[in-house]
């Protein structure tokens, strides 16, 4: 019963104050009607753009150096990096110096605190998010329609331009620590040539492995042929007239013995010997081991630094459009509709209130509420 006579009461009241709360509602939804009308249209242009991977950057993945297979589009890791660069200083003020933004906006930036609000109000006004789809989406508001779909178009088109050059400058420093390793083992090699070539000369050696083969089958086929000359000279000295015979084969031994000194080396005068040979060799063959790892390594890095080099001229892209911005039709903001009918009925709630206040507040018991 008292709850009854309670909503009586309420009622009661609004009624008492029907014309009062019907005029302030009325008035209040007037004056938003004419502010809303005030506002400016706001046009909202979208592009969206998905990540390409780093690995159509990377050579080993480009010359299929690598069992790995090649990725074209982008990971969160490579999300993460857009969506940094979209929000970067780099991006915002070439986009603010390219579109004029202070002119447009009709701001003055003499001031530092004057650039702050002139970024604030930009940045509020971008908007870069990734969709569930792993894609990027970056939309740019602004009462001109067509300004709104040029930064927007831009800002996609420099964010991918600031990632390639983030990618360029890797690739840059790879090229100079190939350049500088390559130009070291030039100098290197050219050391180990004169060193080599020195060592040729002094002991007379051309090709290491074909003249000790050379010599050494030299050697062998003379001591063979000297032991059997030899035999026969011993022989035919045994023999009764043979004197003719045993003085060829008596100058025959003697030629065979100076060839084989010569041929070993146990003559000063021999240019080409097995002792030479044996004296040069250890140091020559390590030389020449040397030089030749060492210009293996010198092919295969000149080979990754033309590698790099194409892929660092190919400028291949680093995002993957999937939609421009277009010059929007239809504004985005703002909504007049909603906002005149959250203003009427929140006109309509505070009057209400107000006159339920206004009746009771006589029937409050201050000095009760005080010694409670």
């Amino acid at each position: 019963m008292n709850s009854q006579d309670s909503l009586v009461d309420v009622l009661a009241i609004l009624w008492k104050w029907r014309r009062k709360i019907i005029w302030t509602t009325a008035a209040i939804a007037i004056g938003s009607v004419l502010l809303s009308l005030t506002l400016s249209n706001y046009y909202k242009s979208t592009t969206i753009f998905f990540s390409a991977s780093t690995d159509i950057n990377k050579p080993e993945q480009v010359f299929g150096l690598t069992n790995k297979a090649t990725r074209y589009y982008g990971d969160d890791f490579d999300n993460d990096r857009l969506l940094t660069i979209a929000s970067s200083s780099e991006l915002i003020q070439f986009l603010l110096d390219s579109f004029q933004v202070a002119e447009h906006y009709d701001m003055k930036v003499e001031t530092p605190k004057q650039q702050f609000k002139l970024e604030k109000k930009f940045r509020s006004n971008l908007e870069v998010l990734k969709t569930k789809f792993d894609a990027i989406s970056l939309s740019f508001e602004d009462k001109a329609p067509e300004y709104s779909a040029a930064i927007t178009n831009e800002a996609r088109n420099q964010i991918g331009i600031i990632t390639l050059n983030l990618l360029k400058s890797s690739q840059t420093q790879r090229i100079k620590l190939y350049e500088g390793s390559i130009k070291k083992k030039i100098s290197e090699l050219a050391i180990i040539s004169d060193s080599l070539q020195s060592l040729q000369r002094r002991y007379n050696i051309f090709d290491l492995d074909a003249q000790g083969e050379l010599l050494s089958t030299l050697a062998a086929e003379t001591e063979s042929e000297l032991a059997g000359t030899r035999a026969a000279l011993s022989k035919f000295k045994t023999m009764p007239r043979q004197r003719d015979t045993v003085q060829v084969l008596t100058a025959r031994v003697a030629n065979l013995e100076q060839k084989l000194q010569t041929v070993l080396g146990t003559e000063g005068k021999s240019l080409f010997s097995l002792k030479h040979l044996r004296e040069g060799m250890a140091a020559t063959k390590i030389l020449s081991n040397r030089h030749s790892r060492l210009s293996g390594q010198l092919d295969a890095e000149k080979e990754k630094l033309r590698q790099i080099n194409t892929v660092y001229t190919s400028n291949s892209p680093t995002i993957i459009l999937a939609e421009k911005g277009e010059v929007p039709k239809i504004k985005s903001r703002p909504k007049r509709s909603i906002l005149v009918l959250a203003s009427t009925l929140a006109a309509f709630i505070f009057s209400a209130l107000g006159a339920l206040l206004f009746e009771n507040i006589g029937k409050i018991d201050l000095k009760r509420i005080k010694g409670a």
